[in-house]
């Protein structure tokens, strides 16, 4: 086994936690892509990183690359020996210039005759020297959100780079990065010195001696040691830590080596919403709070620091005074907010733009109130109080406590208390905060029913009006979540189980919006439910129950979006693919859907012009069959309408079997496609079995 190293740790000041992971995690594949692409073979690789380094430990790779050989094709042999059966000019001209020998040369039969050729040995590079290249590529190709230059160099990164550790067992793997020459020294913790710098000499001490500098640079290891002192912490006053699991891959992300304290604040300050406490904790100072057994908030946090562990008490006394200060804030905006009820502030969302082709919030509200009309006269829901909680649903965006960057994740649930404090209906206020549901993967649905339809609403109406204005998401480009929001709106209709169709959904939104010349609505609606049937299918992918692609494709086709019908739909062709006729079926509906697609007219079906026995038999057995097959479509039977679907298979095949379709005489060859047509929309309403892939 092979035992070369290769440290490499790019030293730079400190990163935004968000930039890490992304960055840690490219260079990870980064090389292990261009190891297998210059096929060079290795054990593993290390990843280590903090706010002020990113790290590699590439294990057990081999010294050089594999040889690799080439075959190389010359003149043809008539072309490249002379009359005597000598290597001519020509013939000699090619073995030069691929620095050959006579020996190397062989004849080789091919399709255009008979060719000189040679395999040519390639000898692999060093590691050492790809290894420079591939350290070199990999700090310009990093991504991230944002970059800066800094003095002359030319490099572009998230931060100034200081230094960079490049060691090969213990060679310095000699290169430069802008005016940063790679060598073998690190830094320690800031709070050690300012000259903290140490060399390493040895790659498997490389944790250790970083750890003798105060830094822990194993992820993991720091994380873990991060969650045992929150809970040590808390234990001092008998509590129970904030379980925020995205605050602490952030805090992980903030501190090379961290040291926890327990902060107080006063009192009187849990008379205020425990999310607003809980938010200014996190949000501004990236702490933790603390509870009892009985899950209500203590007058104590837990603030995660990068310093020195003796001067702990220093830092703690820092945050308190801060956090006090928030609180005291807060408290205010709280306090001065409820003077003015949500209702009096429905004339300043007129002064609020929501998107700037789309108007005001007054105006999205408005578009809103008309959608919830048609989804609550849908579902038999209370109208009243859908339409309460749409007009009430932006009002806290006009509160001072929103007012603040630090507080805007707490739209929707400073609605909520604001409503409960105004008087209003549990139900209403409590849609206010369910109309952002969910908020990320995973997260909570809403519950109620107004919650539900208020949620369904904004949603709609944000993702119908950005495609009416041209704001459609394209690539990775989807600045306002359009996405999240349609993956949401599936969600929702399926959690609840809502029949109510995406189709006629968007229809209804579409019609608040002011339409001009420019504007090609059946276009708009078209890329609307093209941008849906994505998110169905993504639902579909995620659904626990495993249901084929083309069976996703072919109960879609009908492009009547209906999400749980949707479903019911797919599971039962699901199952239906098992029949032992089923694969009959799919021929004769595939021979049917082939033919139609040739068919330039549509012509309705004349009984009188059926002359052939097979013909009049399959049009009396669809007669027979359909009242039943609707019905069964009707109550959502879908077993037993592929059941009945079925029956038809033996008709169709001695349709096909017996009677000519694209005969010469037009009259006849239109009726028998009417025919056709019949059964294909008849199959349609339940799936396009056209869609179903089956092996020949």
């Amino acid at each position: 086994m092979n035992k070369n190293k290769y440290l490499f740790e790019i030293g730079v000041e400190e990163l935004p936690a968000s930039y890490i992971r992304p960055a840690i995690d490219f260079m990870v594949n980064y090389f292990d892509d261009q190891f297998h692409n210059h096929k060079i073979e290795f054990q593993n690789i290390e990843k280590y990183s903090t706010p002020r380094r990113l790290a590699l430990i590439i294990n057990g790779f081999s010294d050089s690359q594999k040889d690799s050989k080439k075959e190389i094709i010359g003149p043809p042999k008539t072309i490249a020996y002379d009359n005597e059966g000598n290597l001519n000019k020509i013939g000699l001209g090619f073995i030069k210039k691929q620095n050959l020998s006579l020996q190397d040369i062989i004849i080789k039969k091919l399709e255009k005759g008979e060719y000189i050729t040679a395999i040519k040995i390639i000898k692999g590079k060093p590691t050492s020297e790809i290894l420079k290249q591939i350290s070199i590529e990999v700090i310009n190709k990093i991504q991230f959100p944002k970059t800066m230059r800094w003095f002359d160099n030319g490099i572009s990164f998230a931060r100034p780079i200081r230094w960079i550790v490049a060691l090969f067992n213990q060679t310095i793997l000699s290169f430069q990065v802008g005016d940063v020459k790679s060598n073998c020294y690190s830094f320690g913790n800031r709070f050690e010195n300012i000259h903290n710098r140490f060399d390493i000499r040895n790659i498997d001490e490389y944790q250790s001696e970083l750890e003798n500098h105060f830094i822990i640079p194993d992820r993991e290891k720091r994380k873990k040691l991060i969650i045992k002192q929150i809970q040590e912490t808390a234990n001092k006053v008998n509590g129970i830590p904030t379980a925020d699991a995205q605050l602490i891959e952030t805090v992980t992300d903030l501190v090379e080596y961290p040291s926890t304290s327990l902060g107080k604040f006063d009192n009187s300050f849990l008379k205020l919403p425990n999310e607003i406490l809980i938010t200014t904790l996190s949000e501004i100072k990236k702490c933790f709070s603390v509870s009892n057994q009985k899950d209500e908030l203590l007058p104590y946090f837990i603030c995660i620091s990068n310093s020195n562990p003796q001067t702990i008490d220093k830092i703690k006394y820092g945050y308190e005074r801060v956090i006090n200060a928030r609180f005291t804030d807060a408290k205010f905006y709280f306090e001065t907010d409820k003077k003015t009820k949500l209702i009096n502030r429905i004339e300043i969302l007129k002064k609020i733009t929501f998107q700037k082709d789309l108007g005001t919030l007054f105006d999205k509200t408005e578009r809103m109130r008309k959608i919830g009309k048609y989804i609550a006269n849908t579902l038999n829901y209370d109208d009243n109080k859908i339409d309460r909680a749409v007009l009430l649903s932006k009002t806290d965006l006009t509160t001072l406590m929103l007012g603040e960057k630090e507080y805007t994740k707490l739209q929707g649930f400073m609605g909520w208390q604001y409503a409960l404090y105004d008087g209003e209906d549990k139900e209403v206020a409590k849609a206010i905060f369910e109309q952002y549901l969910p908020r990320y993967k995973d997260d909570i649905l809403p519950e109620t029913k107004t919650g539900i339809v208020l949620s369904l609403v904004d949603k709609i109406d944000t993702i119908c009006g950005c495609f009416f204005v041209g704001l459609s998401p394209s690539g990775s480009y989807d600045p306002l979540g359009l996405r999240k929001a349609g993956n949401s709106v599936i969600k929702i209709l399926d959690n609840h189980n809502l029949s109510i169709s995406l189709n006629n959904l968007i229809a209804q939104s579409m019609k608040s919006f002011v339409l001009d010349d420019k504007k090609d609505i059946d276009f708009i609606k078209s890329e609307l439910l093209s941008f849906f049937k994505q998110r169905i299918k993504n639902h579909f992918h995620q659904m626990t129950d495993e249901i084929d692609y083309d069976v996703i494709n072919a109960i879609m086709a009908s492009g009547f979006f209906d999400i749980p019908d949707l479903i019911i739909r797919a599971k039962n062709l699901q199952i239906f693919k098992s029949h032992k006729d089923f694969r009959k079926l799919i021929i004769g509906f595939k021979r049917a859907s082939n033919i139609l697609s040739d068919s330039e007219e549509e012509a309705e079906l004349d009984v009188h012009l059926l002359t052939e026995f097979e013909e009049k038999k399959l049009y009396q057995k669809i007669i027979q069959i359909t009242p039943e097959y609707l019905n069964c479509v009707k109550d959502k039977n879908y077993q037993k309408s592929f059941d009945i679907l079925v029956s038809l298979k033996d008709d169709i095949d001695d349709f096909f079997d017996n009677v000519m379709v694209m005969v010469e005489d037009k009259k006849i060859r239109e009726n028998r496609m009417a025919l056709l047509r019949i059964i294909n929309q008849t199959f349609l309403k339940t799936a396009d079995l056209s869609k179903i892939v089956y092996e020949i």
